[in-house]
């Protein structure tokens, strides 16, 4: 709320009250896009950390049940 509420220049509390779904999702999508174009221009790639196979993260599971 804190981003949206410095992007339109009001109160939080504001924003809170006159912000609708659609706000928060253009609002993420910008704050994304932002990212992804800071990480092209510093040369890091879009995702840094990889991702865990469906394998691992099965055994996770069955770790964290206790299997």
């Amino acid at each position: 709320m804190d981003n949206l509420a410095t992007r339109y220049h009001c109160l939080p509390s504001e924003a809170l009250s006159r912000a609708t779904t659609l706000d928060l999702y253009v609002l993420d999508t910008s704050a994304r896009w932002s990212k992804y174009q800071q990480g092209l221009a510093n040369g890091m790639p879009e995702e840094s950390v990889p991702r865990p196979t469906t394998e691992e993260m099965l055994k996770m599971m069955a770790s964290v049940k206790g299997k």
